[in-house]
């Protein structure tokens, strides 16, 4: 299969059953984490399927080396001391030395306001500063992961509650017979509504973290960039407009499901089976996904290659109704843009070799 690299953001882990079934459509995805592994883990030994396979392929920029230890030592204190939480971030930015000493009085807004924009880093050395942001930036992204982690935890628990509660009140009204209809959709609609819509002023700080890695990474190749936040594809997209005062086109308008199993093994075998049986079909999107990375001028004309991509659409989209009819398993709409002349890379920053031949830039956004 002719395929693109594919670099998920701002993200750093997939570990959500509405993330899963981005691997239908991409099945090598590479993923920044603020913190390397221990080199003592392997990947058989991860719980979750994908990881096993081979589907993520992890980078860590600048790896912590000697700090890693006191990196997630830090972080974990967050994590389960939470009736102290801005205390802890206060002892976080005093771990990193980027910021003055915590008083007693600082609210949490004040220390997470210093996290995010520490007023002496122009004065220290570059090499310093670089850390630091550095730190910060592995910060932000670990926090917000963890934030992510715990409220769909939170909501899982609540929808299964609220259908505890509705079978008792059905049971005490006699209705044992009732037979609902088996809909893994509406299931996870229950879920995502017991869960807070991530807040755009947050996305765009995660997403300024993850390109502080980014940039300091050998990721530089991925010629396209996946997201499953509407938010973060509309920070690049608003890059792209500021940059070349055009709009991206969308070359192709995908769907995949909502949902495609319950964890990580259910999910891993519904892309098994579909990948076996669309083999052909998901090699042609990726080479037509390859030619519009390459070509000079492949969008916004009655070309061949945007004929090619709209039946392949179709047929995508057929194949997805039968291994996933929409009204059993829901919908993500997926919209794929073309960034003409301006590689991903590029846009949010990094500086091309004088003789790199020019690129499209290819953002998709499933949410």
């Amino acid at each position: 299969m002719n395929s693109l690299n594919t670099l998920y953001f701002p993200g750093t882990d997939i570990f959500s059953i509405r993330q899963y079934p981005i691997f239908l459509l991409f099945q090598k995805i590479h993923l920044i984490k603020p913190v390397e592994k221990d080199p003592a883990d392997s990947d058989e030994e991860s719980s979750d399927s994908f990881i096993k396979s081979g589907f993520c392929q992890v980078h860590t920029p600048c790896p912590l080396g000697e700090n890693r230890k006191k990196f997630l030592y830090l972080v974990e204190d967050i994590r389960n001391r939470k009736d102290d939480y801005a205390a802890q971030l206060s002892s976080l930015i005093l771990a990193s030395k980027s910021g003055p000493t915590a008083g007693d009085d600082e609210s949490e807004r004040s220390i997470i306001n210093s996290l995010f924009t520490p007023k002496d880093l122009q004065v220290k050395s570059s090499a310093v500063a670089k850390e630091e942001k550095l730190w910060q930036a592995r910060l932000i992204l670990a926090i917000g992961e963890i934030l992510d982690q715990e409220e769909e935890e939170i909501a899982r628990n609540i929808s299964m509650l609220e259908d505890d509660q509705a079978s008792l009140f059905k049971e005490l009204h006699g209705d044992l017979d009732v037979n609902d209809e088996d809909s893994p959709f509406a299931e996870l609609s229950q879920l995502e509504s017991n869960m807070s819509a991530a807040h755009a002023g947050n996305i765009k700080k995660r997403f300024n973290g993850w390109k502080t890695l980014f940039l300091e990474s050998d990721m530089q190749e991925c010629e396209l960039f996946l997201t499953t936040s509407q938010d973060a594809g509309d920070l690049l997209l608003e890059t792209y407009e500021k940059t070349s005062n055009l709009s991206a086109p969308i070359i192709a308008h995908l769907e995949l499901p909502g949902l495609i199993g319950w964890n990580s093994v259910e999910a891993f075998q519904s892309v098994e089976t579909f990948s076996v049986n669309n083999s052909g079909l998901l090699r042609q999107i990726h080479e037509n996904f390859a030619i519009f990375s390459q070509k000079e001028e492949c969008a916004g004309q009655e070309t061949t290659c945007n004929k090619a991509i709209e039946a392949l659409t179709k047929e995508w989209n057929r194949q997805i109704e039968i291994s996933f009819p929409a009204k059993q398993f829901g919908r993500l709409q997926v919209k794929c843009y073309l960034f003409p002349g301006l590689a991903c890379s590029t846009l949010i920053g990094q500086t091309q070799p004088e003789n790199a031949l020019p690129k499209n830039g290819l953002l998709v956004v499933a949410d």
